[in-house]
């Protein structure tokens, strides 16, 4: 028989990479930089002590302001930007203020930003599309980014608002958190909601955690873990039915000012308010739920909530079937909460970060946040002190830890077949 001779390559990952592929005006292709350890824009130590400020009518203290440095500094040393290249600032509180190109609408829904807690925190932003400047150094080619943030007393970003009944004094939401919801997640979204194991990761497991869809809060993913003292629940006050309709009422003449319709369709929606207010008698306090596509409620909406239209609170799919679809309790922040958010003891933590499961550079960050990023520490740092006293702030993990090859055990039919006498295999 003839001997075949075959040349054999060790099986060994050796990690190649190739050339980075750039695209004129686009960037470098996300594929072929991929693998490069990109890194920081800037490594950011606080060495000197920090200045409270103020912001409108809000006042940050300096241990307020030393809590978002150290936020910086934390998520600097858990996390290495791999395929993309990383910035970390500190922020405060948006504060709104009247735009001369914003409707009338779009600045009354604006303004109910004043009636969000106090917030402070830290954001990285993960440039996704990079090129290179003179010096050969990577470099932002736009502003398109992946987000991981660190915040206290965050809101905004987590809820979807119910604008009709908010105002500058009272903001009114819903929270989606669809774990713990008894309907979970559509069947679409329960795979990424597990992404990573991240349901029941072991180092976010003791804490309130959930996935947000796309198109929910804005057109990114979002996952979001919440930590509260003691693990309690969040100091959120539901709403009845009976609460909404009142707020309804209240609001109806301040949303024809800004949002206005005729004298007649006004005359309309008090109408049609007053027959839903009669509908619902018997539920009166009952628990206010949504759907998360009914919280956009409008005055145009109640001038069309006539007989047989579809309100608000209807759970019906086109069958009359009732309880079709997935509600979330309307909400508010309770009043003493909202106080004490002002204090340097945070009321809430949150970390949430967007993720794009197709990219690498965003498996890698995803990854990154759960396996190295100490939560715990983070708990402990403002909920039980004494535990991390003296202690500085470590990475579960190393940010450049990188997985071990992976050597598979050879089947039978490859044994066999490297033992066969007439086959020659040079490594």
């Amino acid at each position: 028989m003839k001997k075949i001779i075959l040349i054999a390559l060790a099986v060994i990952t050796i990690s190649a990479q190739a050339q980075p592929v750039y695209r004129d005006r686009i960037g470098f292709d996300l594929e072929s930089i991929a693998d490069i350890d990109i890194g920081w824009m800037e490594i950011r130590k606080h060495t000197t002590a920090p200045k409270g400020k103020q912001l409108g009518d809000r006042v940050y203290s300096a241990k307020q302001i030393d809590n978002c440095q150290k936020f910086v500094e934390w998520m600097q040393q858990s996390y290495l930007p791999r395929g993309c290249l990383g910035n970390t600032v500190y922020y405060q509180n948006y504060i709104p203020k009247f735009s001369g190109t914003n409707s009338q609408l779009g600045n009354a829904i604006d303004m109910h930003r004043q009636a969000l807690p106090h917030m402070y925190g830290a954001v990285s932003r993960m440039y996704m599309f990079l090129k290179k400047d003179e010096k050969g150094k990577f470099v932002p080619q736009n502003t398109f980014a992946e987000y991981w943030n660190v915040e206290v007393n965050q809101l905004e970003r987590i809820s979807k608002p119910v604008s009709f009944i908010s105002s500058d004094d009272e903001y009114y939401f819903v929270l989606p958190d669809f774990n713990n919801n008894a309907k979970s997640y559509d069947s679409d979204d329960k795979a990424a909601s597990n992404f990573k194991d991240f349901n029941n990761h072991k180092n976010i497991q003791a804490y309130q955690h959930f996935y947000i869809p796309p198109k929910v809060i804005d057109d990114l993913t979002y996952y979001v873990v919440i930590l509260t003292k003691d693990n309690k629940k969040l100091p959120f006050e539901k709403l009845t039915i009976g609460d909404f309709f009142t707020q309804v009422e209240k609001q109806l003449p301040v949303w024809q000012k800004v949002d206005p319709v005729s004298a007649e369709n006004f005359a309309l929606a008090q109408k049609n308010l007053a027959r839903l207010k009669e509908k619902y008698t018997t539920k009166w306090n009952d628990i206010a739920e949504l759907e998360l596509s009914r919280t956009e409620i409008t005055l145009t909406g109640l001038v069309n909530a006539t007989e047989g239209y579809s309100d608000m609170f209807d759970n019906k799919d086109i069958y009359g079937e009732k309880g079709e679809y997935t509600t979330f309790p309307i909400l508010k922040v309770s009043k003493s909460a909202k106080e004490l958010c002002k204090t340097n003891e945070p009321q809430w933590l949150i970390v949430r970060w967007t993720q794009v499961p197709t990219w690498a550079f965003s498996i890698h960050l995803h990854e990154s946040i759960l396996n190295n990023f100490n939560f715990e520490y983070l708990y402990n740092y403002f909920y039980n002190p004494e535990k991390v006293k003296g202690q500085t702030y470590k990475p579960l993990r190393s940010p450049s830890f990188r997985e071990a090859a992976v050597f598979r055990v050879p089947s039978e039919a490859t044994k066999k077949y490297y033992a066969d006498k007439n086959i020659a295999v040079f490594n």
